[in-house]
């Protein structure tokens, strides 16, 4: 039983999945961004792989099948995810496009990561 939940944050946290974040976080210029990218590149694998055991959590204690499982934290996540940048004020954005346009693509971005990414290596891994 434990073995599943360590493989949900294994899984989470390895390198498929959190490396595209790097990348597009490394794309922010620094004006922009209220954290420091070393920062982040620590918290993010934690974040993610949580996030994953989060989901199994979920998915036991509602009886959700694998795809609604990652449908639901790819929608789950990011709001969490909006919320702290938010409340914590993160990013510098000064206009309402850069909002949408930031909100947008963290949403797309942890739909495809959630739904096609997780979702296979949770598929075509095994735990022994």
């Amino acid at each position: 039983m434990a073995n599943e939940y360590l493989r949900a944050f294994v899984i989470g946290s390895c390198c498929f999945v959190f490396l595209p974040y790097f990348y597009a976080v490394s794309l922010f210029p620094q004006s922009m961004i209220n954290y420091t990218y070393q920062t982040y590149t620590f918290i993010a694998p934690v974040a993610l792989g949580l996030m994953n055991l989060f989901s199994l959590i979920l998915a036991k204690r509602f009886g959700f099948n694998r795809n609604m499982r990652f449908l639901v934290i790819s929608l789950l996540a990011p709001t969490i995810i909006l919320l702290y940048v938010y409340l914590f004020h993160m990013y510098n954005y000064t206009t309402m496009y850069e909002w949408i346009y930031h909100i947008v693509v963290l949403y797309a971005f942890y739909f495809v990561m959630f739904n096609v990414v997780v979702y296979a290596l949770d598929q075509f891994t095994t735990c022994a």
